[in-house]
């Protein structure tokens, strides 16, 4: 089992580029602006909410939340997803908004929200490479492929070293750094133009 490459979406603030991050502030400020007037919300949320990561991300996520409950639905416009929004995302951020940031030092037109830093233990990389050490090696299974349309179509360079590596691909010449290989019964030739290795036909 591999990781996955995470793929950030339209939400994820850390990862926004500019054009995102104008796009998504446009879209957030109105709609806090009218949950706070809309909720008498503004006592709670004080205007400077914007100042603070931690509550930026959870009045984000709950735009999205929102958004999802409220959307025009075909399917059934009387579902319980509006409520929902209250009493699961709505009335639970509001009454663990001292647990979320702290409003107390933001008097009158000063935000006093200072960021706490988060100390990272110094023994954290030594300990990751002893975890990582003493577990058993990974054995890479062989792609599957009947010649037609299998599971997988396309092997990266590593990906196959990894299969010389571990015996489980046979290079035809294993002087020739981009050699066609045999990998369970299978010839895998290298494509030039797409940089991967491909079945052969």
């Amino acid at each position: 089992m591999s990781i996955p490459e995470y793929v950030p979406g339209p939400a994820d603030w850390a990862h926004l580029d500019q054009d995102s991050a104008r796009e998504l502030w446009s879209e957030l400020v109105p709609w806090v602006e009218q949950v706070r007037t809309r909720y008498d919300l503004g006592r709670v949320i004080k205007k400077c909410w914007f100042r603070h990561p931690p509550l930026l991300e959870e009045l984000t996520a709950a735009m999205y939340a929102h958004r999802e409950a409220y959307q025009w639905t075909k399917k059934n416009i009387y579902h319980g997803g509006m409520a929902a929004w209250h009493y699961q995302v709505l009335w639970p951020l509001m009454s663990r908004m001292k647990s979320v940031t702290s409003f107390e030092e933001c008097l009158g037109d000063t935000c006093g929200y200072r960021p706490t830093p988060a100390p990272t233990d110094p023994d954290l990389a030594e300990f990751i490479a002893a975890d990582v050490d003493q577990r058993a090696l990974r054995v890479a299974e062989p792609p599957r492929w009947d010649g037609v349309g299998g599971e997988v179509t396309e092997l990266t360079f590593d990906e196959v070293l990894v299969f010389i590596d571990n015996g489980q691909a046979i290079p035809d010449d294993p002087s020739d750094d981009f050699s066609a290989v045999d990998i369970d019964g299978h010839r895998w030739e290298y494509d030039d133009q797409a940089g991967v290795y491909k079945p052969a036909e």
